[in-house]
């Protein structure tokens, strides 16, 4: 399979940075485990350089989506 640059440009960009994103996520010293999720490649993308703009990871963005519904479904 070929991909095009303008395909993977986003994550060349999470690439180069991946050693300087620090997570933000309180929830760090918690036990993780382990996620297989399906995403479209432009949710995948997005979700990327959403976490590169926020200098955090994907799963500390998950994880603060989950919080934030969590209190709207317990309000």
């Amino acid at each position: 399979m070929a991909n095009t640059n303008k395909e993977n440009s986003a994550d060349r960009r999470a690439g180069k940075n991946k050693g300087a994103i620090v997570s933000s996520d309180a929830a760090s010293d918690e036990k993780r485990t382990t996620l297989s999720l399906s995403l479209t490649v432009e949710d995948k993308k997005a979700l990327k350089l959403m976490a590169l703009e926020r200098e955090t990871t994907i799963a500390a963005i998950i994880h603060e989506w989950i919080q934030e519904h969590l209190e709207e479904v317990e309000n």
